[in-house]
């Protein structure tokens, strides 16, 4: 049996992937608004710790990325990646 039938690889690698996810992070953050200090506050993650995340000097758990969203609304979720732009 073909166990690998519904695998089809990403076109991205894992680094490229968070980065894109940071940008996006960065890119929410600002159309919604929120200065890191207000997210903080929102959230009470700490505003260094959102900053660690945006300059990627640290890698947040799961966790961490549901106590910054969910004061504020929001949620992450498992998506489909879109194949690369060329």
């Amino acid at each position: 049996m073909d166990y690998d039938i519904n695998y089809i690889k990403s076109s991205f690698d894992a680094k490229e992937l968070n980065e894109k996810f940071i940008q996006e992070f960065i890119r929410f953050r600002k159309e919604n608004n929120l200065t890191q200090d207000l997210l903080a506050r929102y959230s009470k993650v700490s505003r260094t710790k959102i900053a660690r995340i945006e300059s990627q000097s640290s890698s947040p758990s799961i966790y961490s990325l549901l106590e910054i969203l969910a004061p504020i609304g929001y949620t992450i979720q498992i998506t489909k990646v879109k194949k690369k732009e060329n």
